[in-house]
């Protein structure tokens, strides 16, 4: 496909919107506003059962298909006028094959100046929708996740159940792949005896397949001039719907009571993992405490003076691409939403630049995929000059362009993420040894014998955790990094450029070039050759710049980066080792093999770390993903990626490779 048409075609015909692929309106003309609340808030009786929520309780929808919001945006404005109870939630899945551009979502939903605030929310964080999952937050305790691909395909990787389902496709005369049994026959499977659903089409054959997969059918009166629209309950007991196969029961979501609100979570780390976490549980009202062995907040990894917000992109999918994908857009709205653009960052844009044959052959693969322009394009020697405001000494240089890449000051995400009344943070506090004890964890600080008393704990504290779980130590890499901050030089680098090492524009009269990797290397010391290091990586392509550096100008920071052997972070629950190996011994003879032990997780305890070298695109996702564990809540990432990041994998693996 045309990486033109990654967004949805869409014509305008006497300025009603209509679908190129569906060749249908996305909304009725007499009112695109009256129709959705009639049809799905009406029909799914969404007033009364928000108001019957109590506190702590959430409410899911489910939605076919987003098309142009008004769905989300008209039940966004009923939750926020209902008369509910406080600390109450709303959780909005959506699905989407063909997203709208942003411009065409605006001009759209724009037709309806009622909805002008709820638009504005929307529009600012509507934006590098790359297929996977999104999730997008707005105020009044309400999350979006948006999810982009295939509803068919996508349904399977959701691991929660749905209150209210609105069936919101085009015509099943022109999209039946949306209504076919098949498909809701797995919106079944994500159903509970009260799940309700609604839909404007009264389609016979629609009617039978909802029947068919257990839902009782009730035919109403439809809006406007179509006659009627169809609505009803799932009923449990008529029907067994198929189900995917379930996971493996080391990977199962733990069954742990929910966490007492009145109960603060205690996280070990005050980096952009701990920060990150803090503020995904702080924002669901939870009160956490941190404590950080070092004078103050992002003293290690993330205290560099500037990072750049890069993904690990394949054009051959995978887990860690997905993982990219979604957290690209959450970390880049997160720093704009948080950050003084030009004082805390830049959305300057990145250069990568194929510096080689391996990446030159990644990038020619990378931009053949169908992804949107906005997020990446190819540029040849003169377009790298006129972005970067650089001469390049190197004659055949090309690369790829992300026109939304940027530089930003990790301390300063990680400040800001920690200012939040719910959040405590206790520096010069090293917590040395960790037990389970009666319901509670223990920390206990060095030579102090009264522990600290928590229900829930999370380890933020990268390699260091290995010291409070000696069973982590072999599944941990550290990695000692360089960075090189050069001052009192002008430069009109415009761009973050990434080839060997990556250099980014000046701030403040400063700019960074980095990173060296080191294994087995323990010292902190800044040490000149790693300067020198770092400054080699772009002496061929910026030797007019390289000159003008001289060794008084330059300082830096070393620190030790946290990986795992897939380079993938480590996020969720752990078992407890010896007696995973004692329940799942049979995977050292077979790889499949067929288990059904409960896993026996440490109770109430979290992981979030090794988030290597792009700690600041995945960690603070990876925040909201364990936020979502804690709370019960449904996921912003997709089972393969929640299963992929399990901490328990690396057990796994060693029990099937113990060479590894």
């Amino acid at each position: 496909m045309d990486k033109q048409q990654y967004y949805a075609p869409i014509e305008w015909r006497d300025n009603v919107a209509y679908s190129l692929i569906f060749d249908d309106i996305f909304f009725s003309q007499a009112s695109g506003i009256e129709e959705k609340r009639y049809v799905f808030h009406q029909h799914n009786n969404l007033a009364e059962r928000f108001a019957k929520l109590k506190a702590r309780e959430m409410f899911v929808i489910g939605e076919s298909g987003f098309g142009s919001g008004l769905n989300f945006l008209t039940t966004l404005q009923l939750w926020r006028n209902a008369q509910r109870t406080k600390h109450t939630s709303l959780h909005f899945i959506s699905f989407e094959k063909y997203p709208l551009a942003p411009a065409d979502l605006r001009k759209i939903v724009s037709q309806f100046p009622e909805l002008n605030a709820e638009l504005e929310e929307l529009s600012a964080q509507y934006y590098l929708l790359l297929p996977g999952y999104h999730r997008l937050t707005f105020a009044g305790d309400v999350k979006l996740t948006l999810i982009i691909g295939d509803i068919q395909e996508q349904l399977a990787q959701l691991n929660h159940k749905i209150d209210a389902w609105f069936l919101d496709g085009f015509s099943p005369v022109k999209n039946n792949e949306m209504w076919n049994l098949q498909l809701l026959n797995e919106i079944a499977v994500h159903c509970h005896s009260n799940t309700t659903f609604a839909t404007y089409t009264a389609n016979s054959q629609v009617r039978r397949n909802l029947e068919a997969v257990g839902f009782t059918v009730q035919k109403g009166l439809g809006f406007a001039n179509k006659r009627n629209l169809l609505f009803g309950q799932f009923n449990l007991h008529k029907s067994q719907p198929t189900t995917k196969k379930i996971p493996r029961p080391y990977y199962a979501t733990p069954n742990f009571p929910a966490h007492d609100i009145t109960q603060r979570i205690a996280i070990i780390g005050a980096g952009i993992s701990g920060a990150a976490t803090a503020r995904a549980l702080a924002d669901r009202g939870y009160s956490v405490v941190i404590f950080e062995k070092n004078a103050q907040s992002a003293s290690e990894a993330s205290g560099n003076y500037q990072g750049m917000l890069y993904g690990s992109w394949s054009a051959f999918g995978g887990a860690m691409m997905e993982l990219s994908c979604s957290a690209y857009r959450f970390s880049h709205y997160l720093v704009r939403a948080m950050l003084i653009e030009h004082t805390d960052f830049a959305s300057c844009g990145l250069i990568q630049l194929g510096h080689n044959e391996q990446q030159i052959k990644r990038n020619q693969q990378l931009i053949q995929t169908n992804l949107p322009a906005e997020f990446i394009s190819a540029v040849n020697k003169a377009q790298i000059e006129q972005l970067a405001g650089f001469s390049v000494s190197t004659e055949e240089l090309d690369g790829i362009y992300f026109p939304d890449g940027m530089w930003l000051k990790p301390p300063r995400l990680v400040s800001e993420l920690l200012k939040h009344p719910n959040i405590k943070l206790i520096t010069d506090c090293e917590i040395k040894q960790i037990e389970y004890n009666t319901n509670h964890w223990l920390l206990y600080e060095k030579d102090k014998p009264t522990p600290h008393k928590v229900t829930s704990l999370v380890l933020c504290n990268a390699h260091a955790a290995a010291d409070l779980i000696p069973d982590l130590a072999p599944f941990l890499r550290k990695i000692r990094g360089q960075t090189t901050v050069v001052e009192n030089i002008s430069t009109p680098l415009k761009t973050v450029l990434c080839g060997h090492g990556y250099i980014t524009p000046v701030n403040q009269k400063k700019f960074t070039m980095g990173a060296t990797f080191q294994f087995n290397d323990e010292s902190l010391d800044i040490r000149m050759q790693d300067h020198m290091e770092n400054i080699a990586n772009f002496s061929t392509i910026l030797p007019e710049l390289i000159r003008q550096i001289i060794a008084k100008n330059l300082s830096g920071k070393a620190s030790f980066r946290t990986s795992t052997h897939d380079y993938l972070p480590l996020v969720g629950p752990l078992a407890d080792y010896a007696q995973f190996n004692q329940d799942y011994a049979k995977l050292t003879k077979d790889k499949n093999a067929w288990l059904n032990t409960p896993c026996n997780y440490l109770p109430n305890l979290w992981l979030n770390l090794a988030h290597g070298a792009k700690g600041l695109l995945t960690a603070p996702l990876c925040g909201e993903i364990i936020a979502d564990y804690i709370n019960q809540s449904p996921h912003s990432c997709s089972e393969d990626v929640r299963i992929a990041l399990h901490p328990n994998r690396v057990y796994v693996r060693k029990l099937i490779k113990p060479e590894s």
